[in-house]
């Protein structure tokens, strides 16, 4: 596969515009129960047919999963799994941030490289946000964001993916598909797990 640098630039712009597309809506996903909006939105996905392409066959499967989860779930379902599966009471089932996937406890060194690069990006904490950073749906809108950006160079989307989001990320999504309060949004776990594999070898290609 060519470089980044010799893609025409049209082919370029319409990946990378893609790319963030696909960012925002997990994170959008991670970071609330869908509206019936984004349901609305997400009934009219038809994945094209195309074995001979791996990635896109791949992509596929999860653009069907979240396809599934819009025709068979309401709003106030998912807003009860995302309950029952982030927030809960005491906690949810699963802890969705960097800190507790790679050390075991929140608010840890992870979180700290984090905030270090992000105020080295420029990325501002918006006013009214009491989530810590380093939650998997700020990553993916973080991510969403650089990817948007045409000053920010893919060797950057490169390293905040393999320092903030590689190294764990795919783990949640694989506990989202076998979580006990996972129905409906086992798709996200679907859908993210497959995407951040073709992120991941996407950058290294390219990078």
């Amino acid at each position: 596969m060519k470089g980044a640098a010799q893609m025409p630039t049209e082919a370029r712009d319409s990946d990378q515009t893609l790319r963030a597309a696909t960012w925002q809506l997990l994170g959008t996903l991670l970071a609330a129960p869908p509206e019936e909006s984004l349901l609305k939105e997400l009934r009219q996905i038809r994945p094209e047919s195309a074995p001979e392409h791996a990635d896109r066959t791949l992509m596929n499967e999860g653009w069907r999963a979240l396809n599934e989860m819009a025709e068979g779930y309401t709003p106030a379902s998912l807003a009860t799994e995302y309950q029952d599966l982030f927030i809960g009471a005491p906690e949810g089932e699963l802890v969705p941030y960097a800190s507790w996937y790679l050390t075991g406890s929140l608010m840890e060194r992870p979180l700290v490289r984090l905030r270090a690069d992000l105020q080295a990006l420029g990325i501002v904490r918006q006013d009214g946000v009491t989530e810590p950073e380093d939650h998997a749906g700020a990553l993916c809108e973080i991510m969403a964001f650089l990817v948007s950006d045409p000053d920010t160079p893919l060797a950057e989307e490169k390293r905040f993916f393999q320092t903030h989001i590689e190294p764990w990320m795919g783990r949640l999504m694989e506990d989202l598909q076998t979580a006990n309060s996972a129905r409906g949004y086992r798709a996200v776990g679907v859908f993210g797990e497959r995407y951040l594999a073709l992120e991941d070898r996407y950058l290294k290609m390219l990078a």
